[in-house]
This record gives C-alpha cells, structure tokens and sequence, in this order.
C-alpha cells in the first residue's frame, strides 16, 4: 500500500435501517478523489455493531462496487464471538477485500491468551487476510506487541495492526522478525503528523469521512515534507472532531454529513437528533475549514 490516508467512511442507513446506496458510493468517490490510499468500510465510524447483520453484506459489496478496484477495501467485522464473528465473515468471503478487520471481543474484557485463542479461530475461518484493530477504549482488551508476536508466528494470513499505541509500532517496526510487508496503520488523529514523519505513513480515522479537502491537503503536504502546512490541515480536522464532541458527536458528524451532500442517517439508531441550534454552528465550521 502506498502512504496515505485510510477514510473508515461514514455508513448512510435510511429511516428503516436500509443502506442509502447511491450516499454511500458518493462519499467513497469522493473520498477516492481526495487521495484516500484505502477506504475501511464499516468501521467504528461505518456503524457496523450498530447495523442489521442482513445489511452489513450489502454495505460491503457497494463498497467493493464503489471503488471497482482503485484501492484496496478493508472491511469492518466485529463482533462478541468467534461464532458471530466467522458467521459476518462468511456472508461476506465471497467479495473481493484487501482485509477484514476485526477489534478484540467486546462487552467484556479478554484476558491475553482470550485474544489470542479469538484471532487464531477467525483468521483460521477466511481466505482473507486479516488486520487487528486495536480499539482499547471500546473492547476494554488491549492488543499488545507481545501478542502481536505471538500471533505473528501461528496465524498465515495476519496482515496487519490499525492502533493508536506508538509504542507498540516503535517496537515492531524494530523487530527484525516483524515481516517487512506487516501493515501498521495509524489510527492516533492527534498526532498523525508526527508518525508520519518517522514513518508510520499509514493513517485511518473516522474524520477524514467528512473532511476530504483536509486530508488530502494534510497528506499531500506531509509528501512534500512542508510540516507547517500539514499541521494547519490537521488542526482543521482536529478542531473539527472537537466541536463535534463538544455538542454530541453521533448527530453532529450526521448533520455534517448531510451538509456536504450525502442523505442518511450516519448515526446508531437510539442517537437524538441534532438540536436546531446547531445546525448553524456546524455549518460555519465545516466553511471555516474549506469544506464547504
């Protein structure tokens, strides 16, 4: 994969449930056009715990449509349990994916040998390849390098890590058992300029999905090492993030999504709509920061 930014692109659902098809492949067009290097189609942003497991297939195929093999599609399936995890992935084997990606068991915390018992038994399930997605502060269960090893030396087809631990890369990057194809995306927002300097140029977050002018500037920049104008980009998105969560992020991030023209609803279903008081707000940051 080349560097670059990883959208985890934002899922429209309809007031039923149902996947706003033609929203969706808008979004990832465009996010295509901005640079994106990959999309992630439902991650933690993408909605995927929250979605009927009937729609989540669908979801993936117009993703797979959408990029008609541009970039790589990486492919959200958490869930709880092997068993629920295996049966995601089997409705979706058949598509033609970079990688599932698969969080630790959630609801309750793992112990060591519970993750690694859990990824042995789903990598074992797929042709596919498969890549970690370290997300301590949902799953309570941290990934860690030592873990990473481990599995490293009993799972073929593990491809990956998507983490926010710098630590962890530092470690791995060093290793000189870690393969060099082992793919190491950055999921730390805050500081992806930073990493990228020292070469973690991977990066993936939820905001790019709605900050495609940003990103793209922000990685554009940080290719042409002008670090200066990279870290304006990123305080964009930053601040963005941060007014999103400062007046509740599910329906701002929605109400912004459909602000630069993609119809759906982009949030869980028991989220409250946006208060009309808002919606204002966050249209003036999204044209302060060349969004809009």
């Amino acid at each position: 994969m080349k560097a670059g930014y990883i959208p985890a692109v934002g899922t429209p659902l309809d007031a039923n449930g149902n996947l706003c098809v033609e929203s969706y492949k808008k979004q990832i067009e465009d996010q295509i056009a901005a640079g994106a290097v990959a999309i992630l189609s439902m991650g933690s942003m993408g909605i995927q715990p929250y979605m009927r497991n009937s729609v989540c297939p669908q979801v993936a195929k117009a993703a797979v449509e959408a990029v008609a093999g541009r970039v790589p599609v990486f492919v959200g399936a958490m869930d709880c349990s092997i068993a629920r995890a295996k049966e995601r992935m089997a409705a979706m084997e058949d598509l033609d994916i970079a990688a599932f990606v698969l969080t630790t068991p959630y609801y309750y915390k793992c112990t060591r040998q519970q993750i690694i018992n859990y990824y042995q038994a789903v990598c074992a399930a797929t042709k596919h390849p498969v890549l970690m997605y370290d997300l301590v502060g949902v799953t309570q269960s941290k990934i860690t390098y030592d873990i990473v090893k481990e599995l490293l030396r009993t799972v073929p087809n593990l491809a990956g890590i998507k983490s926010a631990d710098l630590n962890m890369f530092r470690k791995l990057k060093l290793d000189p058992e870690v393969p060099e194809d082992f793919l190491m995306v950055y999921s730390g927002l805050d500081n992806f300029d930073i990493a990228y300097k020292w070469g973690i140029d991977k990066c993936l977050d939820g905001m790019p999905a709605c900050t495609p002018v940003n990103s793209g500037k922000l990685f554009a920049a940080m290719e042409n090492n002008d670090y200066d104008k990279a870290a304006e980009y990123l305080n964009n998105i930053i601040d963005l993030r941060d007014f999103f969560v400062a007046r509740d992020l599910w329906p701002s991030f929605s109400t912004a999504m459909n602000m630069l023209g993609y119809e759906g609803n982009f949030a869980p279903d028991y989220i409250s709509s946006i208060q009309e008081k808002y919606i204002p707000e966050i249209r003036e940051e999204l044209i302060r920061i060349g969004e809009l």
